[in-house]
């Protein structure tokens, strides 16, 4: 039997929700490759937590049908959420830069998509969240069409009610995944916290969905900050121009001088470096691949050599991490000097002979005009 989908991708925080959907995926046989992106902005404390979930997932159903990035998108938010006092001013409430967060999620899974060729992507939305804009009907309808004019197909496979977060919650024990300490849902806190980023501009976005929605003394001045679905979909609308110009940008056709040299490069630095990560990325041309399992038995010697999945990374002896996937990214970690990190790609990369052609038959995704 044929699978639905040969590569699936998913915005993926590690959580319950996207957690729960990824395994339905997996296990339900549609999907033979389902790429799991997981995004920082900028101002995100435990990134890497979303590497929990992947890890049994991989365990359950194969490290070869499940891959996993995280994408940094500093530079793509600042832009959509700048000059961010006006941003609030106009829309009237802080809630306009979580519109601006959750948009530059979107923007650069669009742009994972181009430029690897998926033309379908899901994520973990629910009706059950459904306290502010970003779960409504409504918001949801402008989200896939903005997909759609990308050639995208936008779905979300546990929109519906299933026995709320307890349900959820045991659909993943089922499942042989984890869900985190109970005592920490009794107390109004996520057990999603310790699988998942936290992000700091998630503090206010609290008093939004929390219990304290309810409290006397702050139900009204929430309701006269909220963001109603419609005028969310209008500030949407709006943040959408600028980033249609970045998805432009970042996959439009390659220079004769830079194909030529074969590698685009792209500061991957976050603003607050709670991310944990400063460092420059080298993407291959779409179509290229690496031989991940030549490159890490070339690398023996070379310094500290660890391998996940369809991921392996080197840490030098100075304190650099070089990292390299199979569909043709490099990043170079620790590093901001975009000379030096050639120099390192020419070294630790292009000199060990394992760039060829993918072998994948990619489905055509054509950007927006």
């Amino acid at each position: 039997m044929t699978a639905k989908y040969r590569d699936l991708a998913m915005m993926f925080s590690g959580g319950l929700d996207t957690t729960l959907a990824a395994a339905r995926l997996l296990e339900s046989g549609d999907v033979e490759r389902l790429h799991l992106l997981t995004f920082c902005n900028g101002f995100c404390v435990g990134v890497g937590h979303s590497g929990f979930h992947v890890g049994e997932l991989r365990r359950i159903h194969g490290a070869d049908r499940v891959l996993h990035e995280i994408i940094y998108v500093t530079e793509i938010f600042e832009e959509l959420r700048s000059p961010v006092l006006d941003l609030v001013r106009k829309w009237g409430s802080t809630l306009a830069v979580d519109l601006c967060c959750r948009l530059s999620f979107e923007t650069a899974a669009i742009i994972y998509c181009i430029n690897n060729g998926i033309a379908d992507l899901c994520d973990g939305t629910n009706i059950d969240q459904g306290r502010l804009f970003l779960e409504k009907p409504e918001y949801l309808r402008v989200s896939r069409e903005y997909f759609a004019e990308h050639g995208i197909h936008y779905f979300s496979p546990v929109y519906g009610r299933e026995g709320g977060r307890k349900g959820r919650m045991d659909a993943l024990k089922q499942r042989g995944l984890s869900v985190g300490p109970r005592f920490l849902e009794k107390v109004n806190i996520t057990s999603s916290i310790l699988y998942q980023p936290f992000c700091l501009f998630a503090i206010h976005t609290f008093f939004f969905t929390s219990f304290l929605r309810d409290a006397p003394l702050l139900k009204h001045v929430i309701a006269r900050y909220n963001l109603p679905v419609e005028t969310a979909v209008a500030a949407r609308l709006d943040r959408q121009q600028v980033a249609r110009r970045i998805i432009a940008q970042r996959t439009a056709a390659w220079t004769p001088e830079e194909a030529a040299a074969g590698v685009r490069i792209d500061d991957k630095v976050c603003t607050t470096r709670l991310c944990g990560l400063n460092g420059v990325e080298v993407a291959l041309p779409r179509g290229v691949g690496i031989d991940i399992g030549k490159l890490e038995q070339a690398w023996v010697g070379e310094g500290r050599v660890s391998r996940e999945g369809d991921t392996v990374r080197l840490r030098t002896g100075d304190g650099v991490e070089v990292q390299a996937t199979a569909r043709g990214r490099v990043l170079v970690n620790g590093l901001k000097d975009r000379g030096r990190v050639l120099d390192l790609y020419r070294r630790y990369v292009a000199s060990n002979d394992v760039l060829s052609a993918s072998q994948d038959s990619l489905p055509e995704v054509q950007p927006a005009q």
